[in-house]
């Protein structure tokens, strides 16, 4: 009750006393009413100074309780366990993700120590880690392998440390825990592909080694052929020179004197005889044109080419003038593109190639050729001509040697020939940088070709 409600409830008395005559002076009384006063406004004061003490403490502690609420919220959205206790090892708080591991709430762990919480073998390490910790007072961490309250073992790195008061007092302990499982799965299995492609790269590399020591090989076997092939070219050259040589004169002189002695005695001699001087003509004559073949080749293969711009439909022209009489005689369609391009070529090189399959087509094309047609395409940086017939065609075997030196096909056996003339295409072509092939068709014919690049 206030000094106010006490003196209103002494009022009725105050009045009727007031009639009565005072004891005291006036000037007394009102001393004792100021004095009572002052007492009232300071008693008033320290009310409200309490009051207003009681109201700021009420709203601290909310505040300080919002604050805790605030922690531990942002604690539990934090995906990692934590943890803190004392320095006795009592737990004092956690997040949902420690109380998760556990499998415990979180009123089941608080207060408790790891001994009442975890297996004995794995409490007493925690245990005497804590003891480390809390005497050096230096972070610690350490990966260990745990079952978790599901029952998986997970891999996990436990980091500690301690926390203070605000003197700077050890207060305890503060772990977070990082479960490593996946980045060790991810780790591992990184480890094992990095050793697959080790292995691999090991295999590998022995595999290239065999390669390269195979391509070595092949490659010594292939210097050796051309070695063989230079030398087999040289022998060739010295036997060519060697025949151009020893057997033209010889072979013209009895070509001669045998024409000489069909002239003068032919009417001297019996039919034997005349067939026997007509053997010995066409024999020296097949000398003489394998000398001039084996010239050909040579020249092909040796002669330096003269380079220049010749006219597709030129040298078209100037080989059906030279064939223009067989193909009238033989009843023989010659056929040609309207229009053939500028190439760049050794024009006597090129006109021979066009002769020797033109003359192919003409001696081995039998009494089925009706036509030789020459066609033409461009092939990136290759201008590839043809050379076209319907006669008897080649069989598959041939079409794979007939480019060879001395080399001829199955059905010219009973017709004369050096087996020259398609190995000087080849040659020319290949000067050229270009190539020589052949195909034969199945209904019959036979179509040549060959290449020349555009700017040999």
């Amino acid at each position: 009750m206030t000094i106010e409600s006490k003196k209103a409830q002494r009022a009725p008395d105050s009045e009727i006393c007031s009639n009565r005559p005072s004891s005291k002076p006036r000037d007394l009384e009102a001393s004792e009413g100021k004095d009572l006063l002052q007492e009232l406004l300071f008693l008033r004061h320290k009310v409200r100074q309490l009051e207003q003490a009681e109201g700021e403490g009420r709203r601290a502690k909310a505040a300080l309780q919002d604050q805790l609420h605030l922690m531990q919220s942002l604690m539990d959205t934090i995906p990692n366990p934590i943890f803190y206790k004392n320095t006795s090892g009592a737990y004092l708080g956690c997040n949902k993700a420690f109380e998760k591991r556990l499998g415990l709430p979180k009123d089941k762990i608080l207060g408790r120590t790891s001994r009442q919480l975890f297996p004995k073998e794995l409490a007493e390490k925690y245990a005497q880690m804590d003891a480390a910790i809390l005497e050096s007072t230096e972070e610690h961490s350490h990966e260990d392998t745990i079952i978790y309250a599901d029952g998986k073992e997970h891999i996990i790195s436990l980091n500690k440390g301690t926390f203070t008061t605000a003197e700077g007092r050890v207060a305890g302990i503060v772990g977070v825990t990082v479960d490593i499982t996946a980045r060790r799965k991810a780790e591992e299995a990184l480890k094992k592909t990095l050793d697959e492609l080790e292995f691999r790269v090991m295999d590998r590399t022995r595999e290239l080694a065999r390669t390269n020591e195979e391509l070595r090989r092949e490659m010594a076997e292939k210097e050796k052929a051309k070695e063989a092939e230079r030398a087999s070219v040289e022998q060739f050259k010295v036997f060519a020179h060697s025949v151009v040589h020893d057997l033209k004169s010889p072979s013209v002189g009895i070509a001669g004197l045998a024409n000489l002695l069909r002239r003068q005695y032919g009417d001297k001699l019996d039919r034997k005889g005349r067939h026997y001087c007509d053997q010995i003509l066409k024999a020296s004559q097949n000398v003489v044109a394998l000398v001039e073949q084996i010239n050909a080749y040579l020249s092909a293969r040796e002669v330096p080419m003269r380079r220049e711009s010749l006219s597709g439909d030129e040298l078209m022209r100037i080989v059906e003038e030279e064939f223009a009489d067989s193909f009238q005689e033989r009843k023989i369609r010659w056929g040609v593109p309207r229009q053939l391009p500028m190439i760049k070529g050794d024009k006597l090189a090129i006109l021979r190639v066009f002769r020797n399959l033109v003359e192919n087509a003409l001696k081995y094309g039998g009494e089925k050729l009706s036509r030789v047609n020459i066609a033409y395409q461009k092939d990136g940086a290759h201008h590839v001509f043809s050379v076209q017939d319907d006669g008897e065609g080649i069989d598959a075997e041939s079409a794979e040697k007939i480019f060879g030196i001395f080399q001829r096909a199955t059905v010219s056996k009973n017709i004369s020939g050096s087996g020259l003339g398609l190995a000087i295409v080849k040659e020319i072509a290949r000067r050229h940088q270009g190539e020589a092939w052949v195909r034969s068709h199945a209904q019959g014919g036979t179509t040549f070709f060959f290449s020349v690049h555009e700017d040999p």
